[in-house]
């Protein structure tokens, strides 16, 4: 059990490595583009704070991207074979997984209580990843989806199917069986995190009243 947790705190630990460069790039940008800290060359509309724009939307690929990440991450560490087959199929997967979610949520969001009309980010939990509209799981859902594709891929990889069936074998099957078990797990998401993120934002609307 131990060697598991810390099997997965590496594979954790790998897309986490990524921030510290890219924090420490969004701040320089920050500070680079305050007028009150460089100066009027900082000023907006200028060719000094159009550079810094440009260097901030690289530097912020980590976070605006974090799901991916974590869905492509988690498989490098644990995926006992093939690992750079079981990123390709967590990445096919998860983007599988947002695709039922946005077309659920699409035909049925009155019955799970979302406002699929609102627009991306604030307090509609919605979020925008690989061009699907889709609830903001954040790296909870790229976590959760990730590593049941690394389990199915542990355990059904080198599955032998019967020799007409070969084109189908090693990261198709995978994906495959991981396409029908995203369907179940696309509806309780739909049907339970809006309920969570119900609870948070109730959560931060009682600690910012709280005071002191």
């Amino acid at each position: 059990m131990m060697e598991k947790v810390q099997r997965f705190g590496g594979a954790m630990f790998t897309p986490v490595l990524l921030f510290s460069f890219s924090g420490i790039m969004v701040a320089l940008c920050i500070i680079f583009k305050n007028p009150m800290l460089v100066g009027s060359i900082a000023t907006e509309g200028t060719a000094w704070y159009s550079i810094w724009s440009v260097v901030e939307s690289g530097a912020w690929t980590v976070f605006n991207q974090m799901e991916l990440l974590f869905v492509i991450g988690l498989p490098i560490g644990l995926a006992k074979k093939a690992s750079a087959r079981a990123v390709m199929e967590a990445f096919v997967v998860y983007i599988t997984c947002n695709y039922f979610i946005s077309t659920m949520l699409g035909f049925y969001s009155g019955f799970f209580g979302v406002d699929f009309s609102a627009g991306p980010g604030g307090a509609s939990g919605l979020k925008m990843i690989a061009g699907i509209k889709t609830l903001d799981t954040g790296i909870i859902g790229a976590i959760l989806i990730s590593a049941v594709v690394v389990y199915l891929h542990n355990r059904f990889f080198d599955k032998k199917l019967p020799d007409f069936l070969g084109i189908y074998q090693g990261s198709s099957f995978v994906v495959i069986i991981s396409f029908f078990v995203m369907l179940p797990i696309a509806f309780l998401i739909c049907l339970i995190w809006p309920k969570i993120q119900l609870a948070i934002s109730s959560l931060q609307g009682f600690l910012a009243g709280a005071g002191i």
